[in-house]
């Protein structure tokens, strides 16, 4: 049985939501404040979870989904944002017995990896100013693995005891005080000092994302007629085994299919903000001409036609 949209608490100072998930777009609408575009990059049929608690001055939410995502986005600039993974089967971005530190940046992607389990925290920046140094990279903490089991042992116990709550019954007040409270007061414990911070594979990090980036921009750019492997090779100056080892580190899959799951997903999203628009105008929007081709690889991606994505749509209500 599907959880409800929200279930949201009485009380102002505190908001408790629990989302479920069927689609990847529907999933990067549900983070209040957080900017997301997210494609999904692996066939299948999505399911994806979101935990959210939020006060004025501090945040935890923990978000899952089985199939792995692409994920642009934009969060909060009057806070930070330290993450740190219950479940991430993959060796990029994220280390499992880690705390990474967001960047400050105009924009942040990501390609997450499936049945991946994540814990977010977010407080205000006033709070531990230190971690303001190297604030446009991204960084790890260096926190003792005993501090950082604990610690995130009771996030996570937190998030498992709220999704398994009914979903219809009130949240008492004294609950929440101390939902908000331990999380504080973890906060401090994990960050109470002035935690050393390293940048993850550097040079390497930094060129790898740079390619992946710059064919991303690329392609978008030209939906209509998308360069091919080798004339991205050529415009970035690279060659094909750079290019493919890359995207095969980052995202762990080939450019080819990477990008094409991309564009699939913009075909996904349009539908979705407007489903009565002619199927064969929006692929071709996004430079799928050959329709065959074209309804193949959506239905391989989403397990779904096109026209069932749209007939779908069109019936639900507004």
């Amino acid at each position: 049985m599907p959880w409800p949209r929200a279930l949201r608490s009485k009380e102002s100072f505190v908001n408790i939501t629990l989302h479920h998930c069927r689609d990847a777009a529907e999933q990067a609408l549900r983070l209040d404040g957080w900017q997301q575009e997210i494609s999904q990059i692996e066939a299948g049929h999505f399911s994806g979870e979101i935990v959210d608690v939020a006060s004025h001055s501090v945040r935890l939410f923990r978000e899952s989904a089985n199939l792995s995502l692409f994920q642009r986005m934009h969060f909060p600039e009057s806070q930070w944002h330290l993450v740190t993974p219950i479940r991430w089967p993959s060796a990029s971005l994220f280390g499992i017995d880690t705390v990474t530190l967001l960047p400050r940046c105009d924009q942040f992607w990501s390609v997450v990896p499936s049945n991946y389990d994540l814990l977010v925290v977010s407080i205000d920046r006033s709070r531990h100013e230190w971690l303001g140094r190297d604030e446009y990279r991204l960084r790890r903490l260096e926190v003792s693995p005993g501090l950082l089991h604990q610690v995130r042992g009771q996030w996570q116990w937190m998030t498992d005891y709220l999704s398994q709550r009914p979903a219809h019954e009130p949240i008492p007040p004294a609950l929440q005080q101390s939902l908000i409270r331990q999380l504080e007061e973890s906060i401090d414990m994990l960050l109470g000092s002035d935690v050393p911070t390293i940048e993850p594979d550097a040079n390497n990090y930094r060129t790898r994302r740079y390619i992946v980036e710059r064919c991303q921009a690329l392609i978008q750019s030209r939906p209509e007629d998308p360069p091919s492997l080798m004339a991205l090779c050529d415009q970035l100056k690279i060659s094909r085994r750079t290019l493919q080892y890359s995207f095969q580190a980052e995202v762990g899959q080939s450019p080819v299919a990477y990008l094409r799951a991309l564009r699939l997903n913009a075909v996904r999203r349009s539908l979705l903000q407007d489903p009565a628009q002619y199927l064969a105008d929006a692929a071709a929007a996004q430079g799928f001409f050959h329709q065959s081709y074209f309804c193949r690889e959506y239905r391989r991606l989403f397990q779904e036609s096109p026209s069932a994505t749209r007939a779908r749509l069109l019936e639900s209500p507004s």
